[in-house]
Formats: structure tokens, C-alpha cells, sequence
């Protein structure tokens, strides 16, 4: 009875130690070099005026402008980065201190058109905004430059024909904000 349970004790050690063995657990492990090549970046530059900064519209500026009068003057829009790029009219921004100037701000209105030639009445080109109240904030989008490239808009500032007298005193300064993002 001893020896019976010997062997059994003996070949449950052997069953138990075949089957831990027959499981194996391997880890494999390899590396490689790969070549990701080049990543170039560029840059994004847009130029109104041809100033990168803050530009000073003075051709665009109106003394004694009567109701149904407008001025105009050509504004150049360049892409002076190295990547393509959509450029846009933001925002559009009135000073108004006085009664009158608000009065006068509220009776501006805006053409904006892609033209080489801001001289002729009306400018011939594609009109991009086309008499809209300064302050309903207008804009566009989605114009595509190419690098070192440039167009020429045709910004033209009226006063409504139906302007208030109370406007005739008032004075304001006009600021735009062009907006550029790179062009995918």
C-alpha cells in the first residue's frame, strides 16, 4: 500500500510537471530603422497694403461726404508666405464718440470688389460685399492666394442716401481685419 502510494504521489508529480511543461511562454522581440523623410514647414504671411502688420488706409478717407456719395480706393492683398493660403474680410470696426458719429457710423455702407481698376463707377470685377451697413459687421471668406501672390480689392465706402442730418457733424475711422489660414 506504501509503494501504491508512492507511485501515485510519483505520477501525479510527473502529470502535473508534463502539462506545466508544455506551455511555454515566449516573448519576441525585433527593431527596425525607418526612414520617415522630410517634414518642411512654411510660413503664413498675409500682407494688406504690403505691410504685415497694421496698415494705414489713407487713400481711403472722405471730407464732406453727402448723402448717396462714396469714395473708393484699391487695396492690395498679398500672400507673402510659402504656403498656399484663404484669406478673408474679418471684421470691420467703427469709432464712434458723439450722438453724431454713431449716426454717421450707422449710415455707412461698404462695397468691397476684386478689381485692378477702383476708378471706374461702377468698379468692374467680381463684388465680394456689396452695400452693406458697416455695422452689421460684414465679411467674406474663402479667397485662395498662392504664395507671392496678390489681388487688388476695391474698397468703397458710402454714405446711404438716406442719411440723417443728424450724421452731417459726425466723424469716425474705419478699421478692417483680414483674416489668412493655410490653405490644405
Amino acid at each position: 500500500m506504501k509503494s501504491r502510494l508512492w507511485l501515485t504521489l510519483v505520477g501525479t508529480v510527473v502529470l502535473v510537471a508534463m502539462t506545466t511543461m508544455s506551455t511555454t511562454g515566449a516573448f519576441w522581440s525585433d527593431e527596425a530603422v525607418v526612414d520617415a523623410g522630410t517634414l518642411p514647414t512654411g510660413s503664413l504671411v498675409l500682407l494688406a497694403g504690403g505691410d504685415p502688420e497694421a496698415y494705414v488706409f489713407d487713400a481711403l478717407n472722405a471730407v464732406n461726404l453727402a448723402p448717396g456719395q462714396s469714395v473708393r480706393a484699391p487695396l492690395t492683398i498679398s500672400n507673402g508666405g510659402s504656403t498656399d493660403m484663404k484669406y478673408g474680410l474679418a471684421s470691420v470696426a467703427t469709432t464712434a464718440e458723439s450722438a453724431a458719429d454713431q449716426e454717421l457710423s450707422a449710415a455707412l455702407l461698404l462695397t468691397v470688389t476684386v478689381a485692378s481698376d477702383c476708378g471706374e463707377t461702377p468698379p468692374a470685377g467680381e463684388p465680394l460685399v456689396n452695400q452693406i451697413p458697416l455695422n452689421s459687421a460684414p465679411a467674406f471668406s474663402g479667397r485662395a492666394l498662392t504664395p507671392s501672390v496678390s489681388e487688388t480689392l476695391c474698397i468703397e465706402i458710402a454714405l446711404g442716401p438716406d442719411a440723417p442730418v443728424a450724421a452731417a457733424s459726425g466723424t469716425t475711422s474705419i478699421s478692417f481685419t483680414f483674416r489668412g489660414d493655410q490653405r490644405l
